[in-house]
């Protein structure tokens, strides 16, 4: 009888695991040893998730990355009901969130924006702001790879990489369905279902379907998300397999902000207003629609070899019709005037190619293994914005706070126009090598080439460039005794830039240097703790100056000074260390979370971007007693420190702050649970943001509960 063998893709970032090519490897070579007529039907980790590909692609586990990486995975998701990723990064070790809108988000690490996301390793990494509510049902874990990401990104930004790892079919037919029900009016159902299409269940599909339909505290403001995902994925030989996926998400918000409550007087005070206060006028909204259609193949060349091409369409659309509020003399204290309106409509369209090929494999010398890492990636990102200008709306606003969102009435628009365009292509070519020096030391090697051309405009000035460019990469881990890890690692910072400066040209590309050294200890469990101390040096980076319109006249009524952003390019040190725990502590509690310390001047001396916290503590604790197999509880902390921000009439600050929340879960069989879930139970009342002069609260006390049937 020959032998078999039966492949079906996993949910890879970028390769295949070198340590479970090597098992595998061994496990075969002693079947054929022992007995070659033996059928032997080998699933190449078939449909299992696979480690990380961390910082250099190469597969590496948490403990064996020269870099900080945090995973979280589709438990801790479902359990802390983490459905959209603004709540999911909020959890998460040294990422901070900036919700300056309420459907526009900032994320920071270490002191710059994240401007990498990932989908199962390919990305663009471009943009610094995030539109839209997006779905986290759709993932089996997100990885956060914090530090400069050169290798895996293409771009060595110091921030880090975010990869969403896409949930795949199962070999074993599954199904689990939840209903949520919680404050101000939410409704969220789920269902997720797993079917093997052949009896060998070589071929096998999955598919996921939420609705969701919510309120909110902040007066006016609603969304609704309707989000559809299907994969498919098999073998069409013994050494080659495919997947086909498809993803439609449609995000639909009203009562939206753009801008935000303004938070300072014209005397220097903070202005104080209610939890719920909404600046948007009740015709406002901001709809967006993103569709991926995604194609992986992967062949099996040889028990140390093996090639993948995946290719990712991504579009995105969206339709908006949003109200400003500003003042150019300030709000008065005594009397809340001093504001004027600002309406708009925008549209916009993004079409994304990528095509990633990535070859992996390992080889022996001097009685070791090593491992390697080459591939090629070829980007293509075009947007065009479109502008319809406002035909009345540009009114005195009442005294603030108070408003009711309908002291403007839905404008009449203009015939639209393309306000700018982009045409980026990103090629690159990536490599990666593992140098096993002795058998407790390893050194790894790696550099990405980046071929970068953008064609643009941006309200009639050109946002036009075109760089080479390349990020370094070497690390190395030392284990000095048995699971405990002293690691360090080196990159160049290479981030270019579509921002345009006060002559209205390209900013130009932000460089520097990121350094990390640390130390990881592995205890029984797989109980993770690790200490790393980074710091980064970059110049050129971008700061917001002013909005103008490029002609160097102050209008007295703002009317047409919001075309540009003008931004100027700042150096900037960042410092600081992080401590992070991850995995069981015992057999009834397990913990993730850590604690960040970081200091950020500019050029001068001074610090650099405040309205970053400096000190930040996260931990998700959960409990699963003995005494009680059917009980699940844990418990979310989160504290930041001071924050502030520096206006025109004076200080705003955000003082430190820390939440609580709590969930419990009870299992009434192997098929249905219940489970309650409370956020900020001591009801802390704190600002989304300070990135600017205007923000509003963050959710007060919120509940739910959730009712999941699993098959």
């Amino acid at each position: 009888m020959s032998l078999k063998r039966i492949f079906a893709l996993s949910p890879i970032m970028l390769s295949l695991s070198g340590y479970a090519q090597v098992i595998e490897s061994n496990n075969e070579a002693e079947v054929n040893a022992s007995d070659k007529d033996i059928e032997v039907i080998r699933i190449v980790s078939s449909r299992i998730q696979r480690v990380s590909s961390g910082s250099t692609g190469l597969g590496l586990d948490t403990f064996d990355t020269p870099q900080s990486l945090s995973i979280v995975e589709s438990d801790t998701i479902s359990d802390y009901n983490l459905n959209d990723i603004n709540s999911l990064f909020k959890n998460v070790t040294g990422i901070n969130v900036d919700q300056v809108e309420t459907d526009r988000t900032y994320f920071n690490a270490r002191g710059f924006d994240i401007t990498s996301m990932h989908i199962d390793g390919s990305g663009i990494p471009f943009g610094d702001i995030f539109v839209g509510d997006l779905d986290t049902a759709i993932y089996d874990k997100v990885e956060f790879i914090r530090g400069s990401n050169g290798l895996i990104a293409g771009l060595g930004n110091p921030s880090g990489t975010v990869n969403y790892v896409r949930k795949r079919p199962k070999n074993d037919a599954a199904a689990n369905v939840s209903l949520n029900v919680g404050r101000w009016s939410n409704v969220r159902a789920v269902a997720d279902v797993s079917v093997p299409l052949t009896d060998s269940g070589s071929w096998a599909a999955r598919a996921v379907v939420v609705h969701q339909d919510k309120d909110s505290w902040l007066d006016r403001y609603e969304n609704k998300r309707t989000v559809l995902y299907g994969v498919v994925d098999g073998q069409v030989s013994d050494d080659v397999t495919v997947t086909f996926g498809y993803t439609h998400e449609d995000n639909n918000s009203n009562g939206v902000t753009w801008g935000a409550a303004p938070l300072i007087y014209s005397d220097g005070t903070m202005i104080d207003f209610p939890t719920s206060t909404n600046t948007a006028m009740d015709w406002s909204h901001w709809d967006t629609l993103n569709q991926t259609a995604f194609a992986e193949l992967n062949w099996y060349i040889n028990y140390n070899l093996d090639f993948s091409t995946k290719i990712n369409n991504i579009k995105y659309e969206n339709d908006a019709e949003l109200f400003y509020t500003y003042t150019n003399t300030g709000v008065e204290s005594g009397t809340g005037l001093g504001l004027l309106g600002y309406p708009g409509k925008f549209t916009a369209e993004k079409d994304t190619l990528i095509w990633d090929n990535n070859l992996q494999g390992s080889f022996q010398a001097w009685g070791l293994e090593h491992f390697f890492n080459l591939g090629v990636s070829i980007a293509k990102a075009d947007t065009s914005d479109m502008d319809f200008a406002a035909l009345s709306g540009f009114d005195v606003m009442p005294a603030f706070p108070g408003w009711t969102g309908s002291e403007v009435a839905r404008p009449q628009w203009d015939a639209p126009y393309e306000a700018g365009f982009t045409d980026i292509s990103l090629n690159r070519f990536y490599g990666a090598l593992q140098l096993a020096v002795t058998d407790s030391f390893d050194l790894v090697l790696g550099a990405s080439f980046v071929d970068y051309e953008n064609e643009g405009e941006s309200w009639g000035a050109s946002t036009s460039t075109s760089e080479d460019g390349s990020s370094p990469y070497i690390g190395f881990t030392w284990e000095v005794i048995d699971d405990l890890n002293v690691y360090a690692s080196y990159s160049d910072i290479y981030q270019p830039q579509y921002y345009l400066n006060e002559d209205l040209e390209a900013l130009g590309s932000a460089e520097g240097r990121s350094y990390e050294i640390g130390v990881k200890k592995r205890f029984e469990n797989d109980f993770l703790v690790t200490l790393a101390l980074f710091r980064t040096e970059q110049e050129n980076l971008y700061e917001f100056v002013e909005y103008g319109d490029g002609d160097g006249v102050d209008d007295n009524d703002y009317s047409d000074d919001f075309n540009y952003a003008i931004y100027k390019g700042i150096s900037v040190e960042s410092e600081g260390f992080e401590l992070e725990v991850s995995g069981p502590l015992s057999d009834e509690w397990s913990l993730q979370g850590g604690i960040t310390v970081l200091t950020m001047d500019d050029e001068n001396g001074d610090e650099a971007r405040t309205f970053i916290p400096r000190q930040t503590f996260k931990l998700l604790a959960d409990y699963s007693p003995k005494w009680e197999e059917k009980l699940n509880a844990g418990v979310s902390v989160r504290w930041q420190s001071k924050t502030y921000f520096e206006s025109a009439y004076g200080r705003i600050t955000q003082d430190s702050y820390a939440l609580l929340g709590a969930y419990v879960q009870y299992s009434f069989n192997d098929k249905v649970s219940l489970g309650l879930n409370l956020e900020n139970l001591t009801d802390e009342e704190y600002l989304s943001s300070v990135r600017t002069e205007q923000s509003f609260y963050g959710s007060p006390l919120n509940y739910s509960l959730t009712l999941r049937w699993d098959y």
